[in-house]
Order: structure tokens, then C-alpha cells, then sequence
């Protein structure tokens, strides 16, 4: 069996991924704790197709990135300002137009977060106290749940990225979990796969501006 011989450049890419996760891994705030998917393809209610206008941003990696900013924004001030956060994104499948004509898919997101303590929800904010009402996929309201206080987090949570108008409440619009922490390198890169022919996709896949990298 002949082995793959990869090329200089790969060599030197999965250093650098290695590099990013293990600095993600020691970060002065803490490693991730959750990972989600946020799929744009929906609309806030999901009730009914997007329109054509609202679509077309799903392909403008600035648009997207603003999304990311906003759902910080949340996260912060529902759950504390050092959570920190990291951003990835890729495309969805490509695909055939009514002509058949092969079209790039729409971008889709990769995020991680990190640990929201205790306290935060012992002493819920004026951003956190209104997410306890509102529903889980049962219809639930999210503080009449009868569950620990790790699966009353990931539900908040998911309540509070819902809120960005990209997310919103369809089912499939937003896929989140809290990972074991012998698994979160595996997820880390996932996220980064699409890092794997360039340098220059570190800067078409990585949301630096929104996410919590640092230089020491």
C-alpha cells in the first residue's frame, strides 16, 4: 500500500492549525466548552422561504461576520463579558441553478464558547431573566424544565443565539452541544478542515476580528 506523501504546504498548514487549537486549548479565559452550527438558510420564524434580498447576504462573508459580531454581542451580555468565543466558516455543498449551472452553496457557521459559570445563572441579568421563558423544542418554557444545571446552560444558551435574525427558531437553523473536553480538539478541527491546499485560507475560513485568538 503506497502512503500519501503530503506536500510541504499541508505539512505546514496542519502545524499551524495544530498551533491555533493549542493555543485555544490554554487560553487565559479558558478553553471552549460548547460548539454549535448556525445554518443561515432559514427565516427568523421559520415559517417561510427567505426572500430573494435576505438570501443573497448569505453568500457576503462581511454579512456573515457581522452576524458573528452580533451573536457575541448577545452572549456577553447575557452570560459575561470574558466568555470567550471563536469563529469559523464554511460553504454549504454546491449546488445546480434552474439553468444547471454549478453554484457555490451559502456560508454556514462554526463556533465554540467557553464556560459560563454557576453564578451567572444563581444571579441572571436583565438580558438573561427573559431567555427562562422561553420555549425548548417541546414548547417547554426553558425554566420550568426539570433538568441539572449543565443541561439548563446549553438551553439558554441556544436561546440566546436564536435571538440574531440569521438564527432564529427553526429546528435546523441552530445545532449546539456541550462537549466532553477530550473531544473538543476533534471539533476545534473539524472547523478548520477547509484549511487544507492554502495560507491564504487561514483568511477565508478563520472570523479573526470576532474571534478570541490572541498574540502573547
Amino acid at each position: 500500500m503506497i502512503m500519501p506523501v503530503l506536500t510541504k504546504t499541508q505539512c505546514s498548514l496542519d502545524k499551524v492549525k495544530s498551533l491555533l487549537w493549542k493555543q485555544t486549548e490554554n487560553h487565559p479565559l479558558g478553553q471552549p466548552r460548547y460548539y454549535a452550527v448556525l445554518n443561515y438558510s432559514y427565516s427568523y420564524k421559520g415559517l417561510h422561504h427567505l426572500q430573494q434580498k435576505d438570501l443573497r447576504q448569505r453568500w457576503d462573508r462581511r454579512s456573515v461576520f457581522n452576524t458573528h459580531a452580533f451573536v457575541n454581542g448577545l452572549i456577553r451580555k447575557t452570560f459575561g463579558r470574558d466568555i470567550p468565543i471563536w469563529w469559523t466558516i464554511e460553504r454549504c455543498a454546491d449546488y445546480e441553478d434552474d439553468c444547471g449551472n454549478t453554484k457555490k452553496g451559502m456560508f454556514h457557521s462554526n463556533c465554540w464558547i467557553g464556560e459560563i459559570s454557576d453564578e451567572v445563572l444563581e444571579y441572571p441579568s436583565s438580558h438573561l431573566l427573559p431567555l427562562f421563558a422561553q420555549p425548548d423544542d417541546f414548547g417547554i418554557p426553558i425554566g420550568n424544565r426539570s433538568c441539572d444545571i449543565d443541561a439548563l446552560k446549553l438551553l439558554l444558551l441556544g436561546a440566546c443565539i436564536r435571538q440574531a435574525k440569521w438564527v432564529g427558531s427553526h429546528p435546523r437553523s441552530l445545532f449546539i452541544e456541550d462537549v466532553p473536553p477530550n473531544e473538543m480538539e476533534a471539533s476545534f478541527m473539524y472547523g478548520l478542515k477547509d484549511i487544507n491546499s492554502s495560507m491564504n485560507q487561514l483568511n477565508t475560513v478563520i472570523d479573526w476580528d470576532n474571534s478570541s485568538f490572541y498574540k502573547p
